[in-house]
């Protein structure tokens, strides 16, 4: 699993990235592709469950804003996105399963 080291702000903006790369080492461009958001335990944030990109390409780049970033509390808290999808291999065929975690952590805004 990858930790995405910038940490995002409640109430803020957030993008985080997501390139694919085959076995190869070489970038691609999925030919299905899901992603969802969850907190450490599993459990879905903001209806984010299966949430299917129309077009993919070789990068995801995800807009976090609103409830995907609300934090009960005042302690940092951490969110997981997990990527999934197929792909086309030069050396195993089409169909090919991926799949791909990465974690963040907000900080709460705290005091108003």
């Amino acid at each position: 699993m990858q930790i995405i080291e910038e940490v995002a702000d409640e109430g803020s903006s957030f993008y985080p990235t997501v390139s694919f790369f085959n076995e190869d080492g070489g970038a691609f461009t999925p030919t299905t592709l899901t992603w969802k958001l969850t907190d450490m335990r599993g459990n879905v944030v903001n209806s984010r469950s299966a949430v299917v990109v129309g077009a993919p390409s070789t990068t995801l780049a995800l807009e976090l804003t609103g409830a995907d970033l609300e934090v009960i509390g005042d302690n940092v808290v951490s969110r997981l996105i997990t990527v999934w999808g197929t792909y086309v291999s030069a050396t195993y065929g089409s169909g090919q399963p991926f799949s791909y975690q990465a974690m963040f952590n907000i900080q709460p805004r705290v005091g108003g």
